[in-house]
């Protein structure tokens, strides 16, 4: 099976899809998948089947289920905070995705489904303060 590598464009709304060599270390490219809403941060479920992506251009965070045999994107769910993410990482068993609104000046953490799909009301949200 190969392995991916994931590469938001922002500005060109897109995420291109590589396939990285693992003896040489070699990129190809295998295809460019259209992300709206300016796809900026990036995070991989710890079984390496969901991809999470943050939206600058408009507040979302998306689930997306990667096909093993293409590294093709398929969305399954989003959510929508009240600012763009700075940060996105998942807990050990992929269970929750944690964000950082660095603009907002808070974080979160988002339950993820069996599916590995983000929806729902975020678990906790506080706000961060820096003096």
């Amino acid at each position: 099976m190969p392995s991916y590598v994931y590469v938001a464009s922002q500005d060109d709304h897109q995420i291109a899809v590589l396939t990285i060599n693992g003896e040489t270390g070699g990129l190809t490219p295998q295809a460019e998948v259209p992300m709206a809403g300016g796809p900026s941060l990036l995070a991989i479920s710890p079984n390496r089947q969901c991809l999470y992506v943050g939206h600058r251009e408009v507040p979302e965070i998306s689930s997306h289920r990667i096909d093993p045999g293409t590294g093709g994107l398929t969305r399954t769910g989003s959510v929508s905070p009240p600012d763009p993410p700075g940060f996105l990482a998942t807990d050990r068993r992929g269970r929750y995705l944690l964000a950082a609104y660095y603009q907002g000046g808070r974080a979160a953490v988002h339950p993820i489904g069996d599916d590995g799909a983000i929806g729902g009301s975020a678990k906790k949200n506080v706000h961060v303060y820096c003096t």
